[in-house]
């Protein structure tokens, strides 16, 4: 009598298709089986795809098959399509099986593989089945790029979102928090411009984004954050994007200044790294010999430990944590406002930012002539390509790049045109600025390591100037430098020399009034 092993398999799409069934199959060939005086030694059920042989069941039964001794005659199933849908494949398991003396048979397409004419018959039953799961593939992915262009978003929801359905069976993303609050906050910061972007990722983590360093990088870069999707190029059709249908977190402007800062078109500070509570300067003292930036640890003593600021590299150099603070804490007092130059320092501050910040104003006007300068390009390659001088390939790139840069340029006209310019109110954020400068060394001194370091941000714009006894800066935040020119002219009282307060004016930088205030 004849021995078999049964193999039932669907796959998870094919559930509930009638004729597909785990027990439609199995009735089948257990009727089979007795109409022709088969026995059954195993009855082997899988629940997975045909598209290759690496399925979980079949595995388990090569391994079976090669080292029991009494192996069954044949395998049988009812179509071909549920031995592989996969034509290369399937030659060479049939390969494999034929070397163990088991033949593969479908009791509703059998083959008799001594006719020649059969092995046109087996490819035509094996291609069918690959080709009918191709045909399937091209249909999902047409319809998810059909979805996508229409602006739904496609897959598993993205962090800060999450998956969900309408009672009509409708699936769409929506915000879901806290991670959509954390995102939210990841972007701001990046926008800042202030830490690195790999020190932003560490905080999220510790406020419970939970992915890795890779996700965290792929998120970031994603513009369905802004409300926009990517249809990527596909044949003939260029990639685009498109407006999206779920809620964006942020806005476009602020995604393309995160670009932007990304890929290093906007200077990225060195990264201002969290340190120890007793090492404040710590990545903003640059070493007077080898010019690289000092960082600082402790060493223990045989009571305490004991901090320093030193160099990484090989020029050995070495201060002292506790004497170098002192010394920055005396660079501090210099910059304590003289009490009888406070109306002088409001007068300057006042009449700089006047007069500094009538570009701000002027930004719209800015931003619609470099859109008029795009549009000139395109025009100028226009007509080049009418005159036949360039080729319509690279019309097409000229045409292209402008157009990206014209579409950023757009959103931020848009938003500048949305959000109405506000003067701040500059008497209410001196009265802040020149009470903390009243008593800057002992702000500073008080003040948690957070804060300590974003008065150093503040007033230092490039890193200072360390040789052991004396801190040099090469520039300042203009409002020190204000008050450094006024502390410097009110002492030449002493000597009986005229302060000419005039010359004030000409010597004062750009004002950064936002991060003072803050202070």
């Amino acid at each position: 009598m004849k021995k078999v092993f049964l193999y039932i398999r669907v796959s998870t799409d094919e559930q509930a298709d009638k004729g597909y069934s785990q027990r439609d199959q199995q009735e089948r060939l257990h009727r089979y089986c007795q109409q022709n005086s088969i026995e059954v030694l195993k009855i082997i059920f899988e629940d997975h795809s045909a598209k290759t042989f690496v399925r979980p069941e079949w595995s388990r039964m090569l391994v079976d098959l090669k080292r029991v001794k009494s192996r069954p005659d044949a395998i049988l199933f009812t179509k071909w399509d549920r031995f592989s849908r996969n034509v290369s494949e399937s030659y060479q398991m049939i390969g494999v099986l034929s070397k163990l003396a088991v033949q593969p048979i479908s009791i509703e397409q059998p083959l008799d593989m001594t006719i020649p004419e059969s092995k046109m018959m087996l490819a035509i039953y094996l291609a069918a089945g690959e080709v009918d799961n191709d045909r399937r593939a091209l249909n999902v992915f047409y319809g998810m790029r059909r979805a996508k262009k229409e602006g739904r978003f496609m897959g598993t929801a993205p962090l800060g979102y999450k998956n969900l359905s309408t009672p009509d069976g409708k699936k769409y993303i929506a915000p879901y928090e806290p991670e959509a609050g954390i995102m939210k906050w990841v972007f701001q910061e990046i926008s800042r411009n202030v830490f690195a972007v790999d020190q932003i990722r560490k905080k999220a983590n510790q406020l419970g984004l939970k992915c890795t360093r890779m996700t965290f990088w792929r998120n970031i870069r994603n513009p369905m954050y802004c409300g926009k999707l990517v249809i990527k190029q596909h044949k003939d059709e260029a990639s685009y994007i498109v407006d999206a249908q779920h809620e964006p977190l942020i806005s476009e402007a602020q995604f393309y200044d995160v670009q932007d800062i990304l890929n290093g078109r906007k200077r990225v500070p060195a990264a201002k790294l969290l340190s120890m509570e007793l090492l404040p300067l710590r990545n903003f003292l640059k070493c007077n010999k080898c010019h690289r930036m000092l960082t600082g640890s402790s060493s223990k003593g045989k009571r305490k430990h004991y901090y320093y600021y030193h160099c990484d590299s090989s020029c050995g150099v070495r201060y002292n944590a506790e004497e170098t603070n002192k010394l920055f804490l005396k660079l501090l007092k210099s910059w304590v406002i003289n009490p009888a130059a406070v109306e002088l320092l409001k007068m300057v501050i006042s009449s700089v930012y006047k007069t500094r910040t009538k570009t701000e104003f002027n930004l719209k006007t800015q931003v619609m002539n470099d859109i008029t300068k795009q549009n000139e390009k395109i025009a100028k390659a226009r007509r080049l390509l009418l005159e036949e001088d360039i080729e319509p390939a690279d019309y097409k790139e000229i045409k292209a790049d402008c157009d990206a840069v014209v579409a950023r340029l757009e959103v931020k006209l848009q938003e500048v045109s949305e959000t109405k310019m506000i003067r701040l109110d500059i008497n209410k954020l001196m009265d802040k600025i020149i009470t903390t400068f009243c008593n800057l060394d002992k702000v500073f001194q008080k003040a948690p390591l957070k804060k300590q370091r974003h008065i150093l941000c503040s007033l230092f714009p490039e890193k200072i100037d360390f040789n052991g006894a004396k801190h040099r800066t090469p520039r300042t935040n203009s409002i020190a430098h204000v008050i450094w020119l006024i502390n410097r002219e009110l002492r030449s009282l002493k000597t009986n020399t005229a302060p000419d307060f005039q010359t004030l004016y000409q010597k004062v930088v750009p004002t950064r009034i936002e991060l003072i205030s803050k202070v």
